[in-house]
């Protein structure tokens, strides 16, 4: 296992909508870029992507309406959807998207559904409703991955080998994940990848919050 640091690879970030590739994890990528200014009207067609506020405050205008996301704060646009993010002072986003673009029946691009509703979640207010420790709550999807928060503090039971790599980031406390003959310690803004090889045991000494993201398991017919 390694372990990246979301704020020191934000702060190399220094010309506005420039982007760093943090990890990878199957077909995504989880990167940061630096929003300041107002980037220009476009969307795509292949692909939803999440924005996560990792500091500062952002404006996300879309077709489907205008958000202002603040530190915490994410939204999922999903793909086809008009969209421009702007920012008047410094600000780093993390980025949620497909690495790879998916296949293609009959040569035709995907476009978003009608009727539906964007919605911004705040992962702070989100996590007053976890009580109980490795408690997990979902909070967003792209594609077929689940961005789920984690709350932890002491010791959780050894989970299976996991089915699909699990990515794993601190917002906020203090995590060490033993996985096999690995162990690593996670500070705030830290993030990991935990490799589908062994079981794995995470430890906090302190109330601490993690986001998750992996695969979401193929639904039983």
């Amino acid at each position: 296992m390694y372990k990246v640091n979301v704020s020191r690879q934000g702060a190399r970030l220094s010309k506005p909508f420039t982007m760093i590739e943090l990890a990878y994890i199957e077909d995504f990528a989880v990167s940061i870029y630096l929003c300041q200014g107002t980037l220009a009207w476009h969307k795509h067609l292949d692909q939803d992507e999440l924005f996560l506020v990792h500091s500062g405050t952002i404006s996300l205008d879309t077709e489907l309406g205008s958000f202002t996301l603040e530190t915490g704060e994410m939204l999922t646009v999903p793909k086809g959807v008009l969209h421009r993010s702007s920012s008047r002072t410094r600000s780093e986003v993390l980025l949620f998207s497909p690495k790879f673009l998916p296949d293609r029946k009959n040569g035709h691009r995907f476009s978003f559904p009608q009727g539906i509703n964007l919605t911004k979640v705040n992962l702070y207010h989100k996590s007053r409703s976890l009580s109980n420790p490795y408690q997990g709550l979902k909070l967003a999807q792209v594609e077929d991955f689940t961005l789920s928060l984690l709350l932890c503090e002491g010791t959780s039971s050894w989970y299976e080998k996991p089915a699909r790599p699990i990515l794993l980031m601190v917002v906020e406390g203090l995590l060490k994940v033993e996985s096999g003959p690995e162990t690593i310690t996670l500070s705030q803004a830290d993030l990991t990848i935990i490799p589908p090889l062994y079981g794995y045991r995470l430890h906090s000494p302190e109330r601490t919050l993690v986001l998750s993201f992996q695969k979401t398991p193929p639904s039983r017919p």
